[in-house]
Formats: C-alpha cells, structure tokens, sequence
C-alpha cells in the first residue's frame, strides 16, 4: 500500500492532515497496489480515504476536490509500490558500463511499464507478470515509450539476453489491436541490428502506424569503463551518414502509405555524419525530442525567431561562458557567432570534453562538473557561466559525478546560471535577463532510467 514520503505545503493533503510514515489503505473502498491505481482512484472528485496513521489508527476521510487537483504527496516508491527491475543483460547496457562507486540511482536497472505511462521511460515488456498486458489495455495505459532495437526475435534474444525478448512482435501486436498508442526506438549497434536487420525492424513496425506512433533510431552509447562486455563499437561518422539516408529512404517509401515519416534519426548521427539537421516537417511533431530527436532543428528554429529581437546594445558591458557537450557544440557555437554581433558583449562557446565516461560519449546532458572544472581554467574570466539543466539531477543542482553548481562556482570563480537546454534558455541567460527566462524544467526521461533499456 502507498507510504506517504512527504507532504507539500498548503496541498489537499496538508489540509486532511496526512502526515510522512502514513499508509494509504484504499480509495473510495477500492485497494491500491500501485501508482496507477491511485491515479486512477484520485481522478474521482468525491474521494473517501482510508488512511493508516504511523500510530496504528484507522481513519476514514472524505473530501471533495477538483478533477485535476492532486493530493499533494511524495510517495516511498515512485511507483507507490517497489520500482519493477530490469532482468536483461543487453550488451549495450550503460549500468554496465559506469565507473564504480556512482550513486545508487544510476545503478539502478528500471524496466517498469508504469513509469513509461507515467514518466515516458522506455521499458523493454521482457518483465511483464502474466495478466499485465491485459492491464495496460483495460485501463488504456497510452501511450507507452518501447525499446525494441530489432524485431528479429532470434537476434532479440541474443541482445537482450533475456529468452522472454523474442516475443516483441505479438506484444504489440496485441497493444496495437486494444488502442494502445506506443513510440518505439533502436538503440543501433554497428553489426548487430544495422543494415538489413534495422530495414526489417522499420518494415515490421510500420505495419503498426498508428498504433505504434513513432520510431527514433539512437546510437549505442560506449564508455571507457566498459569491460569483459560483449564486442561493440560506435558508429563511424560514414556509417552515421549511411543511417541518415536509410532512414530517409524509408521515410520517402512509408510517407506516401502513411501519411507520416514515422521512423526518425537522433541527432548524435547528423552531427557525427556531418549531415545538415533536417527541417522541422521532418520530426512528425517531435514525439521523440526527449530521446535526442530533433532537440537541434527545435534550438536553431527558435533561435532564428529570436534573433529578430536581440537587442542593438547593451547597458554594460557583458561576457558570457558556455558549457555544452560535442555533439550541440556546433549548432551553440554558431549561434553564439551571431550574439558576439551586439557591442559589447562577449561570448565563448566551450566544447567540453567527456573525459569521465570517455571522449566517444558526446551528448551534453552526460557532461559531468568535474570535467568543466577541469577543462575551463579557474579564475574563469566571464561574468556567467551557463549551464544547461540537462547536465544535473531532475530535482537537485547535482551532476552525475556528484559534484554540485556551487562546486563549480567556487572552484571557478564565476557566478552560474542553469538554464534549460532552448534557444530561449540561450538567449536570455547570456542576455543576463533572468526574468524572461521560460519556467525551468527537466526531462523526466534521464539517463538513469531510459539509457538501461
């Protein structure tokens, strides 16, 4: 049953006075399991609550409360109860391949369905308990973000290493027939499901459209620490060029069919290819940004909007440092070139190294505080530092090393600005016009959780 972590001030459940260590036995006489049931059980607008006090009483509480009013809770678990592990050994697992000692919430192997209706994580179904496809129909748990890598249900089971993962196809199959919506996506692995075997996966997926909404091909991520793991390599930027054109092969043979592209490359293989970012048109309204796909096309989009108002001077003048990962370096170093046009101000894109988890690993939201310590000389002469939200915890200013902003605001003896990872976030953070920075967000789906999958 859902224990109560923490209470938010002034929310339904401060006022019903639910308290941290409290049980929460049942909703409206209905039994909660799970996350799902209790949001499901809470969408009711006349809720009757029975309530286990860390005391042992039993209270029963009715309220009335708006239809999307929350109670107003952190609960033990994310998933109400324990969070359904990962039981594969995929050979291009990430867990697998991370230094020693890291905190435990980046060792942790989630593969929980739950959290992908919830959260957009993208979960394997190789953990599924028998009734549980059932579940997701009945209660129409759509859409679902789904790691299926290829539809060879031989080459499945070999990547997976989970005898279960040969059954992809008549799992969504069944998801497709009950309306399940899903996004799909390849973690690509050259020699493994490239070639031949990725042309089977998109011909075996687009049968699905629109059911199963979207595919985004993803490049396999290698660090320095892998070892005594399975052979693999990343992709050679001619290769990153050939998967670009596949896929836009593909997106000309389905289009016509489907009225969509549907299948889509990350990012990472345009900039690897040296391939120029295809236009917005081409993301089929961007279902998979969060997963690295067209995150470039949305930041030079709306930096051309922006541009328009830059200002033509500025009161003092201002000198701004920026913190990015390989693969963005190009796209922000470009648009910087266009800010260092207003007088007075001055900008310095600096391309930051992965020295952490190894030079291959390229995407910024990987970047870690020590390796921006140690690649931007202290004292840095700058105003500001920005850094992009992506590189830290969802819900604390902490990088993956565990070194935190005023870290690096010490050692580099600079102020810091967070800024989300836009064009606007760019502007107006090296503009210093703090007030007309958009609301601060995260995105849900981190690498301690998708990356596993």
């Amino acid at each position: 049953m859902p224990k109560v972590r923490d209470v938010h001030p002034g929310s339904l459940a401060e006022e019903l006075q639910i308290e941290p260590g409290d049980d929460i036995v049942a909703i409206n006489g209905q039994p909660i399991k799970d996350v799902v049931d209790l949001q499901f059980a809470l969408a009711a607008e006349d809720v009757e609550l029975e309530v286990r006090k860390q005391n042992g009483e039993e209270w029963v509480i009715e309220t009335d409360k708006g239809y999307d009013e929350t109670l107003g809770v952190e609960w033990e678990h994310p998933t109400v109860d324990k969070v359904r592990l990962c039981h594969n050994k995929c050979v291009f697992c990430f867990v697998d391949q991370i230094p020693k000692n890291m905190r435990n919430t980046l060792n942790m192997r989630d593969d929980d369905y739950r959290l992908s209706f919830l959260h957009g994580n993208f979960v394997t179904l190789t953990n599924l308990r028998k009734g549980e496809l059932e579940r997701i129909a009945e209660l129409r748990m759509s859409p679902l973000n789904i790691s299926v890598h290829t539809t060879n249900p031989v080459l499945r089971e070999q990547m997976l290493g989970n005898r279960k993962s040969g059954e992809i196809m008549a799992q969504i199959q069944y998801l497709a027939s009950q309306g399940i919506e899903m996004n799909t996506q390849i973690v690509l692995c050259p020699g493994w499901n490239d070639g031949v075997e990725l042309d089977r996966t998109i011909q075996d997926l687009s049968v699905f459209y629109p059911a199963v909404r979207t595919l985004s091909v993803v490049p396999v991520g290698l660090t320095k620490h892998r070892r005594g793991l399975a052979e693999l390599r990343n992709c050679t930027p001619a290769e990153a060029r050939a998967v670009t054109e596949r896929v836009t092969l593909w997106q000309d043979r389905l289009r016509p069919r489907l009225g969509a592209n549907f299948v889509h490359a990350a990012d990472e293989f345009y900039v690897l290819g040296d391939v120029s970012v295809p236009p917005a048109l081409y993301y089929d309204e961007f279902a998979q940004i969060e997963n690295g796909v067209g995150l470039l096309r949305t930041f030079l989009d709306e930096f051309d909007g922006l541009r328009r108002k830059l200002p033509k001077t500025l009161r003092a003048p201002r000198s701004v440092a920026v913190a990015t990962g390989a693969s963005a370096y190009g796209v922000i170093a470009e648009a910087a070139a266009a800010m260092r046009q207003i007088p007075g101000l001055n900008v310095n894109v600096h391309r930051i190294v992965n020295d952490f988890y190894g030079d291959q690993v390229t995407v910024t939201g990987l970047i870690t505080g020590q390796d921006i310590i140690r690649q931007l000389n202290a004292p840095l002469h700058a105003d500001v530092l920005l850094i992009p939200d992506v590189m830290l915890k969802d819900d604390r200013d902490v990088f993956l090393d565990d070194f935190d902003v005023d870290r690096v605001r010490r050692e580099l003896a600079t102020q810091v600005l967070v800024v989300p990872p836009t064009a606007s976030g760019f502007v107006y953070g090296i503009l210093g016009q703090i007030d007309e920075l958009p609301v601060r967000r995260r995105y849900e789906t981190t690498l301690e959780s998708a990356a596993v999958n």
